[in-house]
C-alpha cells in the first residue's frame, strides 16, 4: 500500500480579498487503478464582508462547496426527518460490482450543523473494498 507523504492538494494562499484555513486532509489508494485519491477541506472567507463557506477540493473527483445558509437549512430539515447526518455534494456509491464509496457527510446536532466528515473506502488490487478512511473535523462557527 502507498503512503503519500507530501499532500497531493494544497490550500489556496490566502490574499487580500480571501483568506483561506485548512481544515483537513486525508488521502487513499485504489489498487485496482493504481491511483491516489486526495481530499482537502478548507474554509474560505471574503475579507471584505465576513462571508465564509466550506470546500472540499479532491484530486480525482467533484469537491462539493458548504455554503453556511443553504447547509443550516438542510440540517434543520435532518434534524426534523430524525437522520443523525445527511450526504452533501458529490458522492460514489458502492454497488455489487464495485465497492468504492465516497461520501461528503455533515452531521446534525439539535437542528445544527456540528460536524463534516470526508468518507472514502476505496479497492484493493483484488477489487475488494479497502479499509475505510474517514476525516471528520467541527463546522466553522
Amino acid at each position: 500500500m502507498k503512503t503519500n507523504t507530501t499532500p497531493l492538494l494544497q490550500t489556496p494562499v490566502s490574499g487580500s480579498a480571501t483568506k483561506y484555513e485548512t481544515l483537513g486532509y486525508v488521502d487513499a489508494h485504489d489498487g485496482v487503478l493504481d491511483c491516489d485519491y486526495a481530499f482537502l477541506a478548507y474554509k474560505e472567507t471574503n475579507r471584505d464582508n465576513g462571508q465564509w463557506r466550506v470546500r472540499i477540493k479532491s484530486s480525482q473527483t467533484a469537491g462539493t462547496e458548504f455554503d453556511p445558509a443553504v447547509i443550516c437549512a438542510q440540517s434543520r430539515v435532518a434534524a426534523a426527518d430524525g437522520q443523525s447526518h445527511f450526504i452533501w455534494g458529490y458522492s460514489f456509491e458502492p454497488s455489487a460490482a464495485d465497492p468504492r464509496q465516497i461520501e461528503f457527510r455533515v452531521y446534525v446536532v439539535n437542528d445544527e450543523p456540528q460536524e463534516i466528515e470526508i468518507f472514502v473506502r476505496l479497492r484493493n488490487a483484488d477489487h475488494t473494498a479497502a479499509p475505510p478512511k474517514s476525516l471528520r473535523f467541527p463546522w466553522p462557527s
